[in-house]
């Protein structure tokens, strides 16, 4: 008894001092840790980036508007592909670029009347749904009598760049899933006149 008790206790001691495998025990339970740790370093800073882009765009094109004394179709279409061509090179997604041309009145009742419109959406160009003078809203302190303004809204579907995991097997995401939604809106006054008429809005 006395002797399998003794050799139980060699092998269990023989057993606890064994190190070979330690290595690839420890590297298969820190792997995974680092490689999500780094795979979500690298989302954070790609839609740090892509956010700041999208912020850009609708300050870009807002400044280009306003800085015409009129224009038109061709020039709008122009000047929001010149806000696409600023989010390269990511490719993923296309944005939603959106001009509204806003006549303001603090008796109108959200503050302004679309004077016109043009839109960028995901690679097409139309008028964005916004009829000549259909109410829009105003920042309150903007509403100042009889100006105008160019309000421009950018909008982005942020594919995350390990949506593979989430997607189905055509790498296409599940009903939006995993999409980060981003956008930005910027209000400018016109530079060179009281207002900047489009000839074929």
């Amino acid at each position: 008894m006395m002797t399998k008790t003794r050799s139980l206790i060699a092998k269990f001691r023989r057993f606890t001092a064994n190190r070979r495998g330690a290595a690839a025990i420890e590297f298969a339970l820190v792997v995974p840790m680092m490689l999500v740790m780094y795979l979500g370093t690298l989302e954070i800073s790609g839609a740090v980036s892509i956010n700041k882009k999208v912020s850009r765009i609708a300050a870009t094109v807002a400044d280009l508007v306003t800085q015409q004394t009129e224009t038109n179709k061709t020039d709008l279409k122009g000047m929001l592909e010149i806000g696409e061509s600023l989010l390269f090179p990511y490719t993923a997604e296309k944005p939603r670029i959106t001009i509204t041309a806003i006549n303001v009145n603090s008796s109108y009742p959200t503050g302004g009347k679309v004077a016109w419109a043009r839109r960028y959406n995901k690679g097409t160009f139309d008028d964005a749904g916004l009829n000549k003078n259909q109410n829009t809203w105003v920042p309150d302190d903007l509403r100042i009598d009889g100006t105008f303004l160019v309000r421009v809204d950018a909008e982005l579907d942020y594919v995350p760049i390990v949506h593979w995991l989430i997607g189905d097997t055509t790498g296409k995401l599940k009903d939006g899933v995993g999409v980060i939604e981003m956008s930005e809106r910027y209000f400018l006054r016109p530079r060179l006149g009281a207002s900047i008429p489009c000839t074929n809005c």
